[in-house]
């Protein structure tokens, strides 16, 4: 455990070594806070709301998230008293038999108690009831999830003075531990939530929940420690005496914690998802009134957490066990400490409102015109880039927050602008034929080259021109690229072929060069070298013969010559009296 105990203000990050630029997580966040810019990832802080959707959808784990595990880690190191506040929802997450087996476990890890969040949840419920018996709110929308509090005051910060002024259940149970056991302990949440990371540095100035840990972090701490989760349970450990606390992890919830006369006070509604939250409040004004409005930006709230659903175990059997445990320690008579307090859990929530550059008409014309969706009916609006228009693609490039060329169809209309380019300007021929050969398209060299019209080659089998030896014999081989020069009989050419299968399109493309002119010119100069050789073998050989029959005529004369020369040595060696 390293000894830096500083908080980070940064609490998700995308990891550049991973990420592919693939603009998956721009299409999915749902408040437009991730940019791409010299193809990294980057989320914007001032509009994220800390959904976790960006973490979810990463194909490629580019994800990495800032946690308070190890600074847990180190305040159990130093002996610290250190309370735990659990997220109800476990048992979706850990499919464990008991919170009592949690808090069991959690002592193993260090913890001096642990209690249920729900705890503060029914404290929480408390205060929504009261508010509504004294008619102090025209409009009530639910404070209970802190990636929704997000959302509604940076994406809609006029309807803040509608949220409800009381704490969440994590804070609520945090001053309630605080007031029972004292000022001096360290209080940690653990749930299936992100956002609670940034609320919880948020809250009292960060002073109020000391740390915040993801059940993830949790089971990746048990495993290092070598903990595991038994049947075995705590006996100082006590589950919430009133179960309907709980009720606020489930989708619903809020409305089923509170008693049934608030139906006939307020118009109740409730909006699960970041967008379907979104798409309610769009066009909401402060003209609306008598609303109860229940929100979460998790669309099966906190039973289906990023923490959850990243770990796939947001499916029936979790939310089975949950239900199955829903009701434990009813009944028992034992009470927490902290249910006992009093505490006051209102809070004032302030506007974020999110001040950014607003572009002007001829700057959002000027962007669109740079990919070619300035005329009319050219914006497709597909939403491929991960803004829902045109124009609000063209916003976020004002804003430095999109590459303007970051468009499918503009990338598509280029990518098939620059292959007809490559297709009608190849020197080669290009055909491009089904599986069964039949020609589908040619470029204007192949056209010359088969001597026949392109209208006339369409549909027509490749080897009403190419002969059939070749392209039976390719068929045949599993080989993707076959290269070949061939004699085709058909049009009388010799050319070079190079077959392709494009496999992914059930097609078949050759290239192809017309040899003919060139191998005729070979042929001319072989002929030319040939009939040259010949010539030369014919002289040499005359060459030869004269050779011979002059060094024939050579080898007599000089014999005489000797002779001759050798008979005159002689009679000058003689004296006058015919003596040597």
């Amino acid at each position: 455990v390293d000894d830096d105990d500083s908080r980070s203000e940064v609490i998700m990050k995308l990891k550049k070594s991973n990420c592919h630029n693939c603009y998956k997580c721009v299409r999915e966040c749902p408040v437009n806070a991730i940019s791409i810019l010299g193809n990294q990832a980057h989320i914007q802080e001032s509009l994220c709301i800390y959904c976790g959707k960006c973490y979810l959808v990463c194909p490629k784990d580019a994800r990495e998230m800032m946690g308070d595990l190890n600074r847990v880690r180190r305040m159990i190191k130093r002996g610290e008293k250190v309370y735990f506040s659990l997220s109800s929802a476990f048992s979706t997450f850990f499919r464990s038999t008991s919170f009592k087996s949690m808090g069991l476990a959690l002592k193993k890890l260090g913890a001096t108690r642990v209690e249920e969040t729900a705890v503060g949840g029914n404290r929480v419920m408390e205060e929504y009831l009261k508010i509504i018996e004294a008619g102090e709110m025209k409009n009530m929308i639910s404070t209970l999830c802190p990636s929704a509090n997000f959302l509604i005051q940076k994406r809609f910060p006029h309807l803040t003075s509608s949220l409800v002024p009381v704490e969440t259940p994590l804070e609520a149970h945090a001053r309630m531990m605080r007031k029972a056991y004292g000022d001096d302990i360290r209080v940690v949440g653990v749930g299936p939530c992100i956002a609670y990371h940034k609320w919880s540095d948020l809250s009292d100035g960060g002073k109020l929940i000391d740390a915040y840990i993801t059940y993830e972090e949790l089971e990746q701490w048990l495993e290092v420690e070598g903990v595991e989760i038994t049947s075995d349970e705590d006996p100082d450990t006590i589950p919430v005496s009133n179960y309907r606390g709980r009720y606020l992890d489930e989708v619903g919830g809020m409305f089923r914690a509170l008693p049934n006369k608030i139906k006939y006070d307020y118009k109740t509604w409730e909006a699960h998802g970041a967008e379907s939250v979104i798409d309610m409040f769009t066009g909401v004004d402060r003209t609306i009134l008598k609303y109860c409005i229940n929100i979460s930006a998790c669309e099966n709230n906190c039973l289906g957490g990023p923490i959850i659903r990243l770990l796939n175990r947001d499916d029936f059997h979790g939310k089975d066990r949950w239900l199955y445990r829903l009701k434990e320690g009813m009944g028992s008579g034992e009470i927490n400490p902290s249910e006992q307090v009093e505490v006051n859990v209102r809070k004032t929530y302030e506007r974020m409102d999110v001040m950014e550059p607003t572009p002007s008409e001829d700057d959002i014309k000027y962007f669109l015109s740079l990919i070619g969706r300035d005329a009319p009916g050219s914006q497709y609006d597909c939403g491929g880039c991960g803004y829902a228009t045109c124009r609000d693609k063209a916003v976020a490039v004002y804003k430095g927050f999109a590459d303007p060329f970051m468009c499918i169809p503009h990338s598509r209309d280029k990518a098939e602008a620059q292959s007809n380019l490559l297709f009608d300007y190849s020197p080669s021929g290009v055909i491009i034929m089904d599986l069964d050969l039949n020609i589908l398209e040619v470029n204007p060299v192949a056209v010359q080259i088969l001597g026949t019209p392109a209208a006339d080659a369409k549909n027509k089998n490749i080897r009403e021109y190419l002969g059939a030896d070749f392209f039976d014999r390719a068929l045949l081989l599993e080989k993707e690229v076959i290269r070949d020069t061939i004699n085709c009989k058909p049009i009388k050419k010799l050319l070079s072929i190079t077959f392709f299968r494009v496999v992914r399109h059930d097609l078949i493309m050759i290239v192809i060069d017309d040899k003919t002119e060139l191998y005729e010119k070979y042929e001319q100069e072989r002929r030319v070298r040939q009939e040259t050789l010949e010539v030369t073998q014919h002289v040499v050989e005359k060459q030869m013969r004269i050779a011979q029959e002059i060094a024939s005529l050579l080898g007599e004369t000089t014999a005489e010559t000797k002779l001759a020369l050798n008979r005159l040595k002689n009679s000058l060696a003689m004296d006058e009296d015919g003596w040597k």
